[in-house]
């Protein structure tokens, strides 16, 4: 039988587009607020710049197809500023980070659209537990064939962007010892984790075409893996991300990834084309960034040498400095050398629990990151 066939729909070459889930908290209980959709019923911006997700405590603001991180921060911070708006009318408050210190998974009330209770059906418990929280960047592909590529050359880099967005060292009332502890519940779902290795775009249609006559996801869009292609937007999504605390950081983060993205782009045109990591050498890594953050000791190729997840950081950014200057990116990666690198959400967190010993007092301080970049004195 054939295989079925997935157009790549075209895109603007490395523009582009964010997503950003969001925490609705109570301010005086700290505990995840269920009234999403009170705050989608009120909600006034044109375009689908917010949305619902899986439960009633999160929703996601995005992006329209930007061409640069600085219409990535324009755009979150219109929107972030409405939502705060709605927020105090509802009496309510916003954190960003990848896990609630402290809120329990089966207490959460899901959003009502027949895809999530399709998809608790499916997934029980396994899905009652996705209360996490994730930043997603999508970038233009040129082709379909031209994402893959792109895809397998970000394989060795998904074990960077999780140290430098790891964001939930707590979950469910206690510190869980990792970075990233979202990213080990992600792991339990059945179309989640790390991707397959895929060579061509024909052999990742043949993957999703064995999923759907197993009944085991019903399109594309049911692989949620830590890179994917998305073909209806034409564009490669990087979803490894813990969600990151507050919009001007996250932006950092974009631009980091956006700067990466071209120096990946050079080395291709110059025939530097890397081997395909080994499947095993991207599980590790994984789990050495979900574990260690910026302190990680990475496999940096499939002989099994390792190196500094930060040291290599650095050395990217300073490969980047070029086409910074070019963009205006300049900035961005000071601060990402000089805040985000040395203080990352992780030990932040960690140090304000040590300090006041309560992990309340921990939501406000996460709250109040977020709450940063938007207040009127930030404009």
């Amino acid at each position: 039988m054939t295989t079925i066939s997935i157009p790549f729909h075209k895109s603007e070459p490395l523009s582009l587009g964010v997503e950003v889930e969001l925490q609705i908290i109570h301010p005086q209980t700290r505990d995840l607020y269920p009234i999403s959709p009170e705050i989608l019923n009120d909600w006034s911006l044109t375009g689908p710049h917010l949305k619902p997700e899986l439960f009633q405590s999160m929703l996601e603001i995005d992006t329209p197809i930007c061409k640069s991180a600085q219409e990535v921060e324009l755009e979150l911070l219109i929107t972030g500023r409405e939502l705060m708006r709605l927020c105090k009318i509802h009496n309510a408050r916003i954190a960003a980070c990848g896990t609630h210190p402290f809120g329990k998974w089966h207490e959460r009330l899901v959003y009502p659209a027949e895809r999530y209770q399709n998809l608790l059906m499916r997934n029980q418990v396994i899905a009652r537990r996705l209360m996490i929280y994730g930043l997603h960047v999508h970038l233009g592909m040129r082709s379909a064939e031209h994402c893959i590529v792109m895809m397998n050359e970000f394989l060795y880099y998904l074990p960077h962007l999780l140290a430098l967005s790891a964001s939930s060292p707590f979950w469910a009332g206690h510190d869980t010892g990792l970075a990233s502890s979202r990213v080990t519940v992600f792991e339990a779902h059945p179309s989640g984790g790390h991707p397959c290795r895929v060579n061509s775009w024909s052999e990742f249609e043949n993957i999703v075409d064995k999923l759907m006559k197993s009944n085991s996801i019903t399109s594309y869009k049911d692989i949620w893996w830590d890179i994917r292609p998305s073909p209806h937007f034409g564009t490669l999504e990087l979803r490894i991300c813990d969600g990151v605390p507050s919009i001007r950081k996250s932006t950092r983060l974009v631009a980091f990834i956006h700067l990466l993205a071209r120096l990946i782009e050079k080395r291709l045109e110059a025939g530097q084309r890397r081997e395909i990591p080994a499947d095993w050498m991207i599980r590790e890594n994984k789990w050495r960034a979900s574990r260690f953050g910026l302190e990680a000791e990475v496999l940096l190729d499939n002989e099994g040498q390792t190196g500094s997840v930060l040291e290599d950081i650095k050395n990217l950014i300073a490969q980047m400095k070029d086409d910074a200057n070019e963009l205006g990116y300049t900035q961005y990666l000071q601060d990402l050398l000089t805040k985000d690198l040395q203080s990352p959400s992780y030990v932040q967190q960690r140090e304000h629990y040590s300090k006041y010993q309560s992990l309340e007092k921990l939501v406000d301080f996460m709250c109040e990151e977020f709450e940063i970049d938007l207040s009127p004195s930030s404009i």
